[in-house]
């Protein structure tokens, strides 16, 4: 997936960063690790990104 399709909308404080797609428009919220330049879905949409971000308690919660 290139970062031109990517909106970025913030960090886990450790470089990663978290992103909604915005071509094609959906509200799937995506990770992309700057270590291993990967880009994978994290949450179904920005509820779902924040319930699970809050629920875990930590900056790698998505791992």
């Amino acid at each position: 997936m290139p970062f031109d399709a990517l909106l970025f909308f913030g960090d886990n404080g450790g470089g990663d960063q978290f992103a909604f797609v915005q071509t094609p428009r959906r509200p799937d919220v995506f990770v992309w690790e700057h270590e291993t330049d990967s880009r994978r879905w994290v949450a179904g949409d920005l509820r779902d990104y924040l319930g699970r971000s809050l629920a875990a308690g930590g900056d790698d919660w998505y791992r």
